[in-house]
C-alpha cells in the first residue's frame, strides 16, 4: 500500500493533493489504532476492577505472578476445582490447573504454591504461545485469567 502510494505520488508530481494522499491514510490508521488501544486498556481496567491488581505494561506479559493472603488462599483449594473455567486441577503440595480466560478452548496454565508458615499462596499463570501471539485481549490472557481467579476466591 505504501509502495503504491509513493509510486502514485512520483508519477503525479508534487502537489497539495499528493501531499494529502501521503499523510492522510497513515494519520487515519494511527487514530484508529489509538482508539483500539484505549478500548483494550478500558477492558483490562474493567477486568481488574475489585482485585487490587494494577493495570500496567506488565499486563501483557505471558507470565503473571500474584500473592494471595491467608483467607483467599484457603478458599482457593475449594473454589478452584468447582469453577466451570478450571479443569485438570491437580492438588498436592502445589496446585496445578488449566484455566480458560475466554469463551474458546484455549487456556492458560496455573501453579499455586502454599506457604504454611504465613498461610499465603503464590500463584503463577503462564499463557500458551497461541494466546500471546495475537493482539488485543488474547495477548493479555494470563492477566485476564489472574484477575478471574482472584475474583473467584475474593467473593
Amino acid at each position: 500500500m505504501i509502495l503504491l502510494t509513493v509510486l502514485g505520488a512520483v508519477d503525479d508530481g508534487l502537489s497539495w493533493s499528493t501531499a494529502a494522499d501521503l499523510t492522510l491514510p497513515p494519520a487515519l490508521w494511527a487514530f484508529v489504532g489509538f482508539l483500539f488501544a484505549l478500548y483494550l486498556y478500558g477492558t483490562l481496567l474493567r477486568r481488574a476492577r475489585g482485585t487490587g491488581i494494577p493495570v500496567s505494561v506488565e499486563a501483557l506479559a505471558a507470565c503473571q505472578e500474584y500473592v494471595l493472603g491467608a483467607g483467599p488462599a484457603a478458599r482457593l483449594k475449594a473454589d478452584l476445582p468447582a469453577s466451570e473455567r478450571a479443569w485438570d486441577v491437580l492438588s498436592g503440595e502445589e496446585l496445578h490447573f488449566r484455566w480458560r480466560p475466554f469463551r474458546g478452548r484455549r487456556s492458560v496454565t496455573g501453579t499455586v504454591t502454599f506457604d504454611d508458615a504465613s498461610g499465603e499462596a503464590r500463584m503463577k499463570i503462564h499463557a500458551d504461545r497461541n494466546l500471546t501471539g495475537g493482539s488485543g485481549l488474547r495477548r493479555a490472557s494470563a492477566f485476564v485469567a489472574l484477575c478471574q481467579v482472584v475474583l473467584l476466591v475474593s467473593r
